[in-house]
């Protein structure tokens, strides 16, 4: 435990850093928020790029690894939807965000500093299929129940639809990933000047991205009503992974680092952005406090569970 606990306890650490200079008041929460703007748009985009353009495209798909990955999340989602459902006694189509904070994790920002410590660079395409699964399936996902919600059919599914499709083709992660398997497959290099340069911004990505968390952390308030926060962080923390598990028992074997990485990307808190998304719905307080809470309690979880499973 102490070896796991040296290993995970640095990236932590640089999360308590973020959160104590905007506390303090060392650095402005807008700065705090700006540097994840950043990590999002440009520092991860040219990490996941990187990741992918300079391994071979039959290295980059493990459908196995898929399958069970998008397999267990669609297990926690479900699950999450329907206790809240049960809870507070609505459709379960009116949940979307529950299941969202059970199932996306923060596989960008913490998934990328601790599968690139503990299993190595050769483990980081598990974070870019897990990002492909959490930006292609369970964001939409998600937008698609909210504004069918939010509208109440007035807008009709194809423009819903529409409306979510031309989000996600926006994101600077998503035509990062496209980009990254498009030189993989046609063998493309980028030229010695551009390289340069997206080696750079890829080396600042894990650094920034977790100062970020822990700033963007610090503006969050522990709300009233916390049993529903605590529900979704105990979902996010041993629902996630415990369903991405029973899926790995039930898929072919494949590669065992990205098993462990799948349990370890499984096993995070959910994604920073979850309050800020959950916020234009009238969910945004209890988004910061799952938010705050979990990330917490990952602490604990991640080390406890990296033990019990020897990672």
């Amino acid at each position: 435990m102490p070896a796991i606990v040296s290993v995970t306890s640095p990236i932590f650490l640089l999360i308590a850093l973020g959160f104590a200079a905007v506390r303090a008041g060392w650095i402005p929460r807008e700065g705090a928020l700006a540097m994840g703007r950043y990590a999002l748009s440009f520092a991860l985009p040219a990490l996941l790029f990187n990741t992918l353009a300079q391994r071979p495209l039959d290295q980059l798909i493990v459908p196995a690894f898929l399958l069970a990955y998008v397999g267990g999340s669609l297990i926690a989602y479900a699950i999450g939807l329907t206790v809240a459902a049960v809870a507070r006694r609505t459709h379960p189509l009116d949940n979307g965000f529950f299941g969202m904070g059970v199932s996306m994790s923060n596989s960008g920002y913490l998934g990328y500093a601790l599968v690139s410590q503990i299993l190595g660079a050769e483990a980081l395409i598990a974070v870019a299929m897990t990002i492909l699964t959490e930006v292609l399936l369970i964001l939409p996902l998600t937008l698609i129940l909210a504004e069918l919600h939010d509208s109440r059919g007035r807008h009709g599914l194809a423009r819903t639809l529409g409306k979510v499709v031309l989000q996600v083709a926006r994101n600077p992660i998503v035509l990062a990933i496209a980009a990254g398997l498009l030189f993989a497959a046609l063998g493309w290099r980028l030229p010695a000047l551009l390289g340069r340069t997206v080696d750079m911004l890829a080396g600042s990505a894990a650094a920034v991205a977790l100062f970020a968390i822990g700033g963007t952390l610090a503006g969050q308030r522990l709300q009233h009503g916390l049993g529903p926060a605590l529900a979704i962080a105990a979902g996010k923390l041993l629902i996630h992974p415990a369903a991405v598990l029973l899926m790995l028992f039930l898929v072919p074997a494949f590669d065992p680092t990205l098993t462990q990485a799948a349990l370890i990307l499984s096993g995070l808190p959910m994604v920073t952005i979850f309050p800020l998304l959950a916020q234009r719905y009238g969910l945004g307080e209890l988004g910061a406090s799952a938010l705050l809470i979990t990330t917490l309690l990952s602490f604990f979880t991640l080390n406890l569970g990296l033990w019990i499973f020897g990672l």
